[in-house]
C-alpha cells in the first residue's frame, strides 16, 4: 500500500511540474512575445534519458492533447510527436546517455533539431503553410540556451 502511495505522489509531482513548465511556455511567453519555447522538450529529454519513471509517457501524452487545443491543431498531433520522441529516446538510450555536460547539451541540440524537423514535416502533411522565420530560429536558440538551467533545476528537483 505504501509503495502505491509513493508512486502516485511521485507521478502527481511530476505532473504538476510538467504542467507549470507548459503554462510558462504556452500562456506567458507564446501569447505575449511570439516565442515558442520548448522547455517541455528539455524535461522530456531529461526524464526519459536520466530519471525515467512509470507514468511519464502518460503525462507527455496528456499535455500533447492540451497543446493541440491551444495551437488549434488536429487532436493527437503533439501527442504523436511526444510519443515518437519518447520512444526514440527510450530505444536509443544507451547511445544518447552521456556523462559530460557539454556532450549532453549537443545531444539535446540534435534532438531539438530532429523534433522540429518532424513537426515541420507533419505540418506539411496536414497541408498547413509554415513559413520559416527568424522567430522560429530565435525560439530554437532560446530553448537551446535554456537547456543548462532547466537541466540543473531538474537535477535538484529529482533528488
Amino acid at each position: 500500500m505504501a509503495t502505491w502511495h509513493l508512486k502516485l505522489t511521485a507521478f502527481l509531482w511530476r505532473f504538476v511540474l510538467f504542467a507549470s513548465v507548459n503554462a510558462v511556455d504556452v500562456f506567458v511567453l507564446f501569447q505575449g512575445i511570439g516565442l515558442r519555447l520548448q522547455t517541455a522538450l528539455i524535461v522530456l529529454y531529461r526524464w526519459t534519458l536520466y530519471t525515467p519513471q512509470t507514468g511519464d509517457l502518460i503525462i507527455f501524452m496528456i499535455f500533447g492533447f492540451f497543446w493541440d487545443a491551444i495551437y488549434h491543431l488536429p487532436f493527437g498531433f503533439h501527442s504523436f510527436l511526444m510519443m515518437t520522441t519518447f520512444i526514440v529516446l527510450q530505444t536509443q538510450k544507451r547511445y544518447l546517455q552521456v556523462s559530460h555536460q557539454y556532450l549532453r547539451w549537443l545531444v539535446f541540440l540534435g534532438v531539438l533539431l530532429l523534433v522540429n524537423q518532424v513537426e515541420y514535416a507533419l505540418h506539411l502533411l496536414l497541408g498547413q503553410q509554415i513559413i520559416l522565420s527568424s522567430m522560429l530560429a530565435l525560439s530554437m536558440f532560446v530553448t537551446f540556451s535554456l537547456y543548462p538551467f532547466v537541466f540543473k533545476f531538474l537535477q535538484h528537483y529529482d533528488r
